[in-house]
């Protein structure tokens, strides 16, 4: 225990014998965890902000369905209904974690103004679960999940008020307050129809859905299909998003139970998108810690390398007095140690600093498929600053145990001659 002592004051003093080199070594350890803080928090933050504007706008928390209706509803949408809505409801709500349910009933049409005609996605919504869903603010507060554009959003006493998807809207040529023609089929095969007036335009973070999709009232859509009180879906809105799997586990056990034959998704089981963007974020990130890794290693080992030649007499001084090659090993890891430690955790804090600086202002950015652009902050987590700090650590240990090798294994009539 007193010769690691020893062995750590004198490492420590020699750090300071050349400022120069020692506060080079400082300034890549900084400069390194600061860029990977930036980077990582601004991928984590964004990723969090898709998929939080994700459920609010499309699928909510949890997805609850009769059974079969992910794979089959699409061909057979009339058999997949659920029915005794109100009970079902409060069923789902009575469970700890959750906020409120979102009930969606989805069906296909051909919505035409004077000019065209478009296949389009008609979902019947309940106007004042779905603004409750569609209003919540993310962490970025100039940032709701739906932004009504123009117009109004739908009222339960206007049951012929649609609101149109951005896209949608000017590819029909429409403004708000314009009629529209609207033709679906019913259960037994008859076609159906209604006219329709624009109340609104509306706006999500996805542009392909407001390319497509139409919201009109709920009960105006069960009408129109002659399905009244069922929905095909009832979304969950958690009052946490990290609550998703154990509420989903929760459901489907009270599902099982009571022989009630639903489904359930979770929305990252639906999200595709999210999950293929949030893969290749994450494989970016990946390659950009391993380049600065390599950046770490060969800096620190050609620092400690030229410090290395310029200190050979000393070690064969040290040797000569009778200093092992492990004393020799121990010193020079030991200051590769302390500066990897003093390196990192000023990194750590030149970053978390710089971070929240930069989370003041925001970046400005639009993913691709967005419809709108966002200001992403840098997230910082716990697993965020320890992977950092690690990665660097570890980084400026193993960059000297090549020159501690080397150093150790002089001679020591050569060391005390070399000149």
């Amino acid at each position: 225990m007193k010769i690691f002592k020893r062995l750590f004051l004198i490492a420590w003093r020699n750090i300071f014998r050349n400022k120069r080199r020692s506060l080079l070594t400082l300034s890549i350890l900084i400069m390194g965890s600061t860029g990977l803080i930036l980077i990582g928090g601004f991928f984590d933050d964004m990723i969090e902000g898709f998929g939080e504007v994700f459920i609010h706008s499309q699928t909510g928390h949890i997805q609850v369905n009769a059974a079969g209706y992910q794979k089959k509803g699409v061909s057979s949408p009339f058999k997949y209904l659920m029915t005794d809505l109100a009970r079902l409801q409060t069923l789902i709500e009575s469970q700890p974690g959750v906020r409120y349910t979102v009930p969606r009933l989805k069906f296909q049409g051909m919505a035409s103004s004077d000019e065209t005609s478009i296949a389009v996605v008609a979902l019947g919504v309940d106007p004042a679960r779905e603004h409750l869903m569609g209003s919540f603010q993310t962490s970025r507060e100039n940032l709701p999940s739906i932004n009504i554009m123009e117009g109004k959003d739908l009222d339960p006493s206007d049951p012929y008020g649609a609101l149109l998807g951005k896209g949608l809207m000017e590819a029909l040529n429409l403004k708000v307050g314009d009629s529209m023609n609207f033709i679906t089929t019913r259960e037994a095969g008859a076609l159906d129809g209604a006219v329709y007036h624009v109340r609104g335009v509306f706006q999500t973070f996805i542009k392909d859905f407001d390319e497509r999709a139409m919201k009109v009232n709920l009960a105006g859509a069960q009408k129109l299909l002659a399905v009244p009180d069922q929905v095909h879906s009832l979304l969950v809105i958690l009052d946490d998003t990290r609550k998703t799997k154990p509420v989903n586990t929760t459901l489907e056990k009270t599902f099982s139970d009571k022989g009630l034959p639903l489904e359930t998704f979770t929305w990252e089981e639906q999200g595709e998108y999210y999950r293929q963007s949030k893969a290749l974020l994450r494989q970016i990130y990946v390659t950009i810690q391993l380049i600065i890794t390599v950046i770490f290693f060969f800096s620190i080992a050609n620092t400690i390398n030229m410090a290395l030649f310029e200190r050979v007499r000393e070690f064969g001084t040290m040797m000569a007095l009778g200093n092992s090659r492990a004393v020799i090993f121990s010193m020079i890891f030991l200051e590769a140690a302390l500066l990897g430690l003093v390196g990192s955790s000023l990194g750590l804090l030149a970053g978390s600093g710089l971070a929240r600086i930069v989370s003041i202002f925001g970046i400005p950015m639009r993913p691709p498929q967005a419809a709108s652009d966002y200001f992403c902050k840098i997230a910082l987590s716990a697993p965020l600053l320890i992977e950092t700090f690690f990665i660097s650590f570890v980084s400026a240990l193993l960059s000297s145990i090549l020159p501690g090798w080397r150093a150790s294994r002089f001679r020591i009539v050569q060391a005390l001659g070399y000149v």
